[in-house]
């Protein structure tokens, strides 16, 4: 021990079986490792004098895959790159990697399970001298063959018995009543699906709890909760059931409308409680929370059941601090809209990680599509048909593809391409191609000035109910020529119609959440709140705007023209760029990061506005 403990020493660890890489750390640390001594993962940057890196494989289903052979070469290289001792955990389908060399390093293999090896440790835990009845121990033992499929939760309970001859006894018991009997069938672990942040996340979240529960990593070292949040039918009650399906661990699912239909106060409180009870008796388990926005914020203006609001989001608070101070609860929330939380239940340690879930993207529709049908339509058909499906949700894909197929099992035509856009609404030569020209225009337009204004745009994708771009504003300081920014892009969509049919659509208008509708929400905001418009150092709060007086509304219209006029001058050279992004989108319905920066590469980019003669 004290050899692999030296400063560059270098130790292979062969025999450890995959079930068991998770626990090397821990046995190390809790069992082998002398005082002062602790192992750490190789991918963890830890700096103490007596520390031994640990490069050890992932698994997956007992089995190592290509990338954890990969992902363990990795580690080796970091943990070369200290003077550390080293110790790997090689598995027996992975060679010596190239940087090692075998004469300098130590070689260990762990020894399989044998009568010596168990006589050897009954001596250290059935006797204070070393001296046990050896000979009834070894009688009482099974065949070595059998031994090997001795497993550690068998040991463990046999090793309860007071003799070694009982411990012997026991073990050749077990193993013979497993033999005996059939191998339980478990069921398959569902594997999550699915294509987006809101996946990778909840994988992460799944391994975490596996790991955890293997012993692999402590609980105050993984996230405890998910809020998942987005518009209805975007998956999110899906993708919460699946996590516990994947994790192999109980799913306790419940409501808000589940607590509040027991009746008043104190029931809706005592069922609440009881679903977090409920939790804590199926450790581990996810705790899904859904429609969490309906306990609200006590916050709430105008609300006359404050009182009772305040005291559900109390009693909530409670139980969320009263869980997260227990081992194996994960919580999954979901909601659609989270801004009618209360700021307390959205801090970190009741809600960890908080995540949108979109509307599904084209590659995600066909993944949807294509694991729903299994095959009945031809690859080149599926991938028109999620692109003609963007803006569509999981939860329409779902329905639809019921719907088609109990229309082809009772009338005995086929599941076939023409069936599934009739149920998907998605049929062929009737969408309009001037209609959805101008929707690309539209969005083109929002992307090339939020590109001029140094934006981030991640995503924009069409279809014929319109389209949405997904953009990231870079930080700023809330100066009059920020917002006048945020104006110009909030208008640039109407710019590019005016530019190049020269015509404007209703697509800018419409709710509060539009174009137009966040464009007066800011002019309005800079006069009446934030002291930056025309009554300088003052503060009227929000304003109705079906109540604006004469001079404020013709100030308001004022504002916003010379925004969009501003905005199609920033345009007018890039007209040629503007139709030909704007027909290959209506071809390809959805562009992401990489293809809008393929697009946009040549346009030139700004700090700031400057003034721009209007064409």
């Amino acid at each position: 021990m004290d050899a692999q403990l030296a400063r560059g020493a270098v130790l292979i660890l062969r025999n450890v079986p995959a079930s068991g890489f998770s626990s090397v750390e821990n046995l190390l640390n809790h069992a082998l490792l002398p005082p002062g001594w602790q192992a750490y993962d190789a991918r963890r940057q830890v700096q103490l004098p007596q520390r031994v890196t640990l490069a050890v494989p992932s698994a997956r289903d007992g089995a190592i895959e290509q990338q954890h052979i990969d992902e363990l070469r990795d580690q080796i290289i970091k943990g070369l790159a200290h003077s550390q001792p080293l110790w790997i955990c090689l598995p027996d389908e992975m060679a010596l990697p190239a940087p090692l060399v075998a004469e300098h390093c130590h070689q260990l293999a762990l020894p399989q399970v044998d009568a010596d090896f168990l006589i050897a440790l009954l001596r250290r835990t059935h006797s204070r001298t070393g001296r046990i009845d050896e000979a009834a121990a070894r009688a009482a033992l099974p065949p070595s063959g059998q031994l090997q499929e001795l497993s550690t939760p068998t040991l463990s309970f046999a090793l309860r018995a007071p003799t070694a001859k009982r411990v012997a006894q026991r073990i050749t018991q077990a193993l013979a009543a497993a033999a005996a009997s059939p191998p339980e069938a478990h069921a398959p672990r569902e594997e999550i699906t699915g294509i987006g942040p809101a996946y990778d996340t909840a994988r992460q979240l799944v391994a975490d709890l596996r790991l955890w529960a293997e012993g692999g990593v402590a609980w105050n070292e993984i996230p405890h909760s998910l809020l998942l949040f987005g518009k209805p039918g975007t998956g999110k009650s899906y993708l919460a059931r699946a996590m516990g399906g994947s994790a192999e661990v109980n799913c306790i699912e419940t409501s808000c409308a589940e607590w509040q239909a027991n009746g008043h106060l104190g029931n809706l409180l005592l069922a609440m409680r009881k679903s977090f009870d409920e939790a804590k008796k199926n450790v581990p388990c996810i705790l899904f929370l859904d429609e969490i926005d309906a306990i609200g914020s006590r916050d709430s203006v105008g609300d006359n059941s404050a009182s009772y609001r305040r005291q559900v989001v109390a009693g909530f608070l409670e139980q969320m601090d009263r869980v997260s101070r227990e081992e194996g609860i994960m919580v999954v929330g979901a909601c659609n809209h989270p801004e009618h939380l209360d700021p307390a239940v959205l801090r970190a340690g009741r809600f960890d990680i908080k995540i949108e879930m979109p509307l599904p993207s084209k590659a995600m529709l066909q993944h949807l599509i294509a694991e729903r049908l299994q095959d009945a339509v031809q690859e080149g058909d599926l991938q028109l048909l999620a692109r003609d499906s963007i803006g569509k949700t999981a939860a329409d894909i779902d329905a639809a593809v019921r719907s088609a197929r109990s229309e082809a099992r009772h009338s005995g035509c086929p599941l076939d391409l023409q069936l599934l856009r009739r149920h998907l609404q998605v049929m062929e030569l009737k969408e309009s191609h001037d209609l959805l020209y101008r929707i690309c225009v539209h969005e083109c337009g929002h992307a090339i000035v939020a590109w001029i204004f140094g934006e981030a745009i991640t995503q924009v994708r069409v279809a014929a109910a319109g389209g949405t771009i997904e953009r990231d504003v870079p930080p700023n300081a809330g100066l009059p020529s920020d917002f006048d920014r945020q104006l110009y892009v909030h208008l640039s969509g109407r710019a590019a119609e005016r530019l190049i049919f020269n015509t404007v659509s209703a697509g800018a208008g419409g709710s509060a959440t539009s174009d137009l509708g966040k464009a007066a929400r800011m002019v309005l905001a800079m006069d009446f709140e934030l002291g930056l418009g025309a009554f300088g150092n003052s503060w009227f709060g929000p304003q109705d705007h079906a109540q604006l007086a004469e001079p404020d509304r013709k100030r308001l219209r004022e504002k916003l023209d010379y925004a969009e006029d501003h905005a199609r001058a920033l345009l007018y050279p890039h007209q040629q760029l503007l139709q030909d992004m704007a027909a290959d989108l209506v071809q390809k319905r959805e562009f992401d990061a990489k293809a809008v920066r393929s697009w946009l590469r040549d346009v030139p980019r700004k700090n700031g506005p400057e003034p721009v003669q209007d064409q």
